[in-house]
């Protein structure tokens, strides 16, 4: 649906937004498809899938190191498989939808972006956040009655998941999960900066 001077909110990561920046939002990735791509790798650069082989043929996981980093890699593959279903789906029954891979994130009130950056936060996911007010003008996807969570579904069992997703009603009165937009964004207001880094 299309907005017009929408006030809306964002936890920004690894961003450095300041009052009055102005933004476009659609024509270049937002880097949600390549994001946590690197977890496939131990810290030496070896890939997880040969040394996790390699130490079951041992008969046990002896080291537990290992054994957290496949469970993440894994958690890692399966958003990567939801989100490209996702895409796909969208460019073929619903172009002209935003696309997750190069829309905005946003919430509709204050309190969901703050609560939204405590669990960033305490995911650990980034150093530099920001809950930001944002004035938008574009077109606005209002995510109410259907979330598409990881449910480690294959990508066919994903792409079923996504047509329900694009295909809800923008109308609807339940409450908004989240919002996917695309077009003109104006920072309004910075309502909390977060470095875990300092």
């Amino acid at each position: 649906m299309q907005v017009k001077d929408l006030i809306l909110y964002q936890v920004a990561t690894g961003r450095n937004y300041k009052v009055g920046d102005k933004i476009h939002f659609g024509d270049e990735p937002n880097g949600q498809e390549f994001n946590c791509l690197n977890l496939s790798f131990n810290k030496e650069g070896e890939p997880l899938h040969k040394l996790g082989y390699d130490n079951a043929k041992k008969g046990i996981f002896k080291n537990k190191n290992l054994l957290l980093d496949m469970s993440k890699a894994l958690s890692n593959y399966d958003f990567i498989m939801r989100e490209f279903a996702m895409e796909e789906v969208r460019k073929q029954q619903f172009p002209k939808l935003p696309s997750r891979f190069k829309c905005m994130f946003l919430s509709e009130d204050a309190d969901t972006c703050l609560h939204n950056l405590q669990g960033f936060i305490n995911r650990g996911a980034g150093s530099n956040l920001q809950a930001i007010k944002v004035r938008v003008n574009g077109e606005a996807h209002f995510v109410k009655d259907y979330g598409v969570s990881r449910l480690g579904l294959s990508f066919n069992e994903y792409k079923n998941e996504a047509i329900k997703y694009w295909s809800q009603d923008q109308h609807s009165t339940s409450a908004t999960k989240e919002i996917l937009f695309t077009g003109d964004v104006e920072i309004v207001e910075i309502l909390k900066e977060v470095n875990t880094k300092q």
